[in-house]
């Protein structure tokens, strides 16, 4: 039985990130950020992988990291700068 949810709804994406649907949506047409799939009735989803950059985006502008500087970043460097981060914030911690 496969419980793990893989499609998202714009309210899921806002729950679990706290960034504004409207927000996101703005983010989607200003940035091109994500490409939301579409449901017949025009309804936007997400896809895990989706959520997973929503989560690192928040928290990179969560930590300074402006908009605009974070849609010109390559996507494959996004989760390596948030990993950085999150090591530099563990050594800061642990001294």
């Amino acid at each position: 039985m496969n419980n793990i949810k893989t499609k998202f709804s714009i309210k899921d994406l806002e729950n679990l990130s706290g960034i504004k649907a409207h927000t996101i949506r703005i983010w989607e047409k200003r940035y091109n950020l994500f490409e939301p799939n579409r449901t017949e009735t025009n309804i936007r989803y997400y896809s895990l992988s989706s959520l997973q950059k929503i989560l690192n985006i928040s928290y990179l502008n969560n930590n300074g990291y402006k908009i605009s500087k974070i849609a010109n970043l390559n996507s494959e460097d996004i989760p390596n700068i948030v990993r950085e981060i999150a090591e530099k914030k563990m050594v800061t911690t642990t001294i």
